[in-house]
């Protein structure tokens, strides 16, 4: 590791001050906020996040050739969940937007 020589007391316990506070912000954010970020639209990522995934997984399976899906969960079941879970991910985010906006 470099290490700087720096003279003046005042600059070294800046950097002593800001590297305590970058370390005990990190340990507070944890994985999940590491990944997400800390702030007021944390929610809102994590149920974007939520909301692309169910729909990734959805557009995979509906891709999959017929002969490797199962004969009991077919695309008319599968879109019969995801499409009313999507749409309530969607009025959540839209909802807390204009919560947000309005005051």
């Amino acid at each position: 590791m470099n290490k700087i020589e720096i003279q003046d007391p005042k600059v070294t316990s800046k950097i002593i001050a800001v590297n305590a506070e970058s370390a005990k912000r990190r340990a507070e954010l944890g994985f999940l906020g590491r990944f997400f970020g800390s702030g007021d639209n944390v929610r809102l990522y994590i149920v974007g996040t939520i909301a692309l995934g169910i729909l990734l997984i959805a557009l995979a399976y509906t891709l999959t050739p017929e002969k490797f899906r199962s004969p009991d969960f077919g695309l008319e079941e599968l879109w019969s969940l995801v499409l009313p879970v999507e749409t309530t991910i969607i009025g959540y985010l839209i909802g807390s937007q204009s919560k947000d906006t309005d005051g």
